[in-house]
């Protein structure tokens, strides 16, 4: 090879790096595309029905400068309009189109949350039975400058009672005639039950089970006679059943531990001062148990966007929304605590007698524990627990 030739192949190549050299900025930013974010969940016993209609970002900024801008998630009315369709056995009977406001309920976040942007109809849901099939459609027409038209949709029916009235088996409520209404006994022969089955009646299409319980107490100020109402939240458990059993009404079966109850009051509240006490703490005689119900489509998001315990942290995507992601979806809150009506039995589950005492004065459970030597009872008797006048379920209705 030639000395000349030489020479010009090593200009060439100083030639190349030096344009490449010159091209340092590289563009990370891949090309916008719209994406659709639904989150809608009906519910038989709402009127008004809410579902978040969002947009994925992207820009220069980084991912939490972004979310913390107001808008930058939201639509505006000229890039969207959605409608709700209700069909009965394939055919159109009613369509609601969404109506958009602000709320300003959402909890501090990464997210912008002065303001948020929702979506909402009215009307009255209905469930199906054996002769009757109601779907309800979402259809979102989306228009975004620079973007062909889009149609974002997905489709749900709706659980509820129904012909079965979604009820607590047990604990059973007590015979009107009862003396004292007993219906919760956590407290037997002067020791702690082990168990207690808690049993629900569930409607056909709920999957997906989650049981718990509210204990009620209200601390009046004893200067100003200020009353302050609040609440404790016993979780029971959770259960899921076959897919094919859903689609038929049943039971479905929880147990708890009652002692749980009396460990949580002593280690919740600091002793109170009975020398010189400021308010009067009273405690509600009745429980009020929960069960929260999901469908199918509701049951398998939630199961797929938990935490993952295995050592790959990669999950599948799940969604039932086309030409989006996210879920739409229906669930049902069940309770036992209904205010008023002529029933007397609507309010809850009463404390039987003794549990009620060990509560209030820590004599039920006596002794010492033969192992530790420690005191069997909680000794929930320093928390200064009450009991107003009346019970939630006597004939006077004076709940508390």
């Amino acid at each position: 090879m030639s000395k000349l030739r030489s020479l010009s192949i090593l200009l060439l190549t100083l030639s190349l790096f030096s344009i490449l050299g010159c091209e340092t900025d590289i563009d990370i930013i891949a090309p916008k595309k719209d994406v659709t974010i639904v989150y809608g969940i009906l519910e038989e016993t709402k009127t008004r029905h809410y579902i978040r209609i969002n947009k994925a970002f992207i820009g220069e900024e980084s991912a939490s400068v972004l979310a913390a801008t107001q808008g930058v998630n939201e639509y505006s009315d000229s890039e969207l309009q959605a409608v709700v369709i209700e069909y009965l056995n394939g055919e159109e009977r009613n369509r609601w189109p969404l109506s958009s406001e602000y709320i300003s309920s959402k909890e501090d976040g990464l997210f912008f949350s002065d303001s948020n942007k929702v979506y909402y109809f009215d009307a009255d849901l209905r469930i199906s039975s054996d002769q009757n099939t109601f779907v309800y459609r979402l259809e979102c027409t989306i228009n975004v400058e620079g973007e062909e038209t889009k149609v974002v949709s997905a489709e749900t029916e709706v659980i509820g009672g129904g012909i079965v009235p979604i009820t607590l088996v047990k604990p059973r409520i007590a015979n009107s005639s009862s003396e004292d209404r007993a219906e919760i006994d956590f407290v037997a022969n002067g020791e702690y039950r082990n168990s207690l089955d808690i049993t629900w009646q569930r409607p056909a299409g709920g999957v997906s089970f989650t049981s718990y319980y509210r204990f009620y107490y209200t601390e009046v100020d004893i200067t100003t006679g200020e009353r302050k109402r609040d609440s404790l939240l016993y979780m029971i458990g959770t259960k899921r059943v076959k897919l094919n059993e859903s689609e038929s009404s049943g039971e479905v079966n929880f147990t708890m531990n009652p002692e749980e109850f009396y460990i949580r009051m002593n280690t919740e509240f600091e002793d109170y001062n009975f020398d010189n006490p400021s308010f009067y703490r009273y405690a509600s005689d009745t429980l009020e148990f929960f069960l929260e119900i999901a469908d199918n489509t509701l049951a398998t998001y939630i199961e797929v966007n938990q935490p993952s315990t295995e050592i790959s942290q990669e999950r599948p995507e799940y969604t039932n929304v086309t030409n989006g992601i996210g879920v739409f979806g229906s669930r049902y809150l069940a309770t036992t605590r209904v205010k008023g009506g002529i029933a007397k039995t609507n309010s809850g589950r009463v404390f039987e007698s003794g549990s009620l005492e060990e509560l209030l004065y820590s004599n039920q459970v006596t002794g010492l524990d033969p192992e530790t030597g420690q005191e069997l009872s909680h000794l929930t008797s320093k928390k200064g627990f009450k009991a107003e006048n009346g019970r939630c379920n006597d004939e006077t209705r004076t709940c508390r």
